[in-house]
């Protein structure tokens, strides 16, 4: 059988995911690497981090709150769709001034 096999950088965290062979016993048919790791990390981790023994959330303060700020400014950018509503709603406007229907 096939199992995903992470590979870990000096600091923990996954530099590669790859694909190895296991037999029917859960054994890897080939010697696996000390950096490289057989358990999936849980899901719900920004940036996975194996300590050793377990994997952990290896996401920094600073880095969480960078990335909570990005999110923020893309969510309070307009779409496309809400920027050609907008420009169109001033051509109408414009027009119609232009033309002394509205002032």
């Amino acid at each position: 059988m096939l199992k995903q096999v992470y590979e870990i950088d000096i600091n923990g965290h996954i530099a590669e995911i790859y694909v190895a062979e296991f037999d029917e016993s859960g054994n890897p048919v080939e010697e696996l690497a000390k950096d490289k790791i057989v358990k999936d990390p849980p899901h719900g981790l920004y940036r996975a981090k194996w300590n050793g023994t377990e994997w952990v959330e290896g996401e920094t303060l600073e880095e969480r709150a960078e990335r909570e700020s990005q999110l923020l400014l893309e969510s309070l950018k307009p779409s496309p769709s809400q920027i050609a509503d907008s420009e169109l709603e001033i051509k109408i406007l414009t027009t119609l001034t232009e033309l002394g229907v509205i002032q």
